[in-house]
């Protein structure tokens, strides 16, 4: 059961992602060794793009333009991917339960701290945020909620 308190449950990718150790070879790879890594990188950007939550996803690009695009360092998870992980279930939990998502928008990080212990989910408001220009070091930025 998710709780506010406890952590989402990982998707595969991000798990994977989180507990593989890399090592940068000191030598550059051989043509099949770049072919194989492009192989397995595509694979893996092709298991991330066919997750549930994007099965509605329409993409003019292949998982393989994204991996030639990518680079040689390994990928790793983006707290933002692990919080949508985490909106994603809470939602289709939310679904499945025909309940309500309680939900509030905050306009600094001092709101978000304060509002997250009594919401599900706290946003940063765009409107609210753009609204009061405040110039001062609590600016709001997309990573906040």
């Amino acid at each position: 059961m998710l709780s506010r308190t406890s952590p989402a449950p990982l998707t595969r990718w991000a798990a994977r992602a989180m507990s593989s150790t890399h090592t940068l070879s000191l030598n550059p790879p051989t043509l099949q060794e770049e072919d194989a890594a492009l192989k397995k990188r595509t694979a893996q950007v092709s298991e991330f793009f066919n997750q549930e939550r994007f099965k509605s996803l329409k993409r003019p690009y292949s998982a393989e333009a994204i991996a030639t695009k990518q680079g040689n360092l390994p990928p790793l998870p983006m707290p933002g991917s692990l919080l949508a992980d985490k909106l994603y279930s809470v939602l289709t939990k939310a679904a499945e339960e025909k309940q309500p998502v309680h939900t509030m928008g905050a306009i600094d990080p001092v709101q978000v701290t304060q509002m997250a212990k009594h919401q599900q989910v706290v946003y940063v408001s765009g409107w609210a945020a753009s609204s009061v220009l405040t110039t001062a070091n609590n600016e709001v930025g997309p990573d906040l909620a």
